[in-house]
């Protein structure tokens, strides 16, 4: 885990609610579309040292989104608590996210899309004044709904934008639109 940041990154107070939704939605959809026409080879290469394959990266994202998940719904129905903590490096060695056959990629992907989407119905329920209901995460200290609808956004932004670069490194680059530009962290 990342050392303690006393404050949210900002880099996407500019955006309205609707984009921010648009991106956060589309992540599901995005993700398989960028795994297309690769081999089981390619999803299991690393061609950069010490980092995630493709499969690795899918398998981090749908368990990513679990506990993501898990603090939209916490902040929105018990603003204040604290969130559960895990490390993504822990998951990814304990769960053997490198050897898991295909079926864990389809799968992890259908999980990714069905928290997304039960998630995206409570941020459109959400009214002004929910925006602002928060939980207390063990990085950034208090995180509102609309920073964690920001956080989630961006990660499969974020993951997206690597499985790209990985396809470049492995021959098999596609254009692919990233919707959100900037970078949180």
């Amino acid at each position: 885990m990342r050392g303690h940041q006393s404050t949210f990154p900002n880099a996407y107070t500019q955006l309205t609610t609707k984009e921010l939704l648009r991106a956060f939605d589309l992540g599901a959809t995005h993700l398989p579309q960028v795994l297309k026409e690769l081999t089981e080879q390619d999803l299991k290469a690393r061609p950069r040292t010490g980092k995630w394959s493709i499969q690795e990266i899918v398998l981090h994202v749908a368990d990513s989104e679990i506990m993501g998940a898990g603090r939209i719904r916490q902040a929105y129905t018990q603003p204040g608590s604290t969130f559960a903590t895990y490390d993504q490096d822990i998951w990814a060695d304990i769960f053997d996210y490198r050897n898991q056959d295909g079926s864990a990629i389809q799968n992890a992907l259908k999980l990714f899309e069905y928290l997304r989407r039960t998630s995206s119905a409570i941020f459109r329920r959400a009214r002004r004044g929910d925006w602002q209901k928060n939980g207390i995460h063990a990085e950034y200290g208090s995180l509102t709904l609309r920073q964690l609808l920001e956080l989630y956004a961006d990660h499969s932004e974020r993951h997206i934008e690597r499985i790209l670069d990985l396809r470049s490194r492995l021959g098999k680059a596609i254009e692919f639109p990233i919707l959100l530009q900037q970078r949180l962290y």
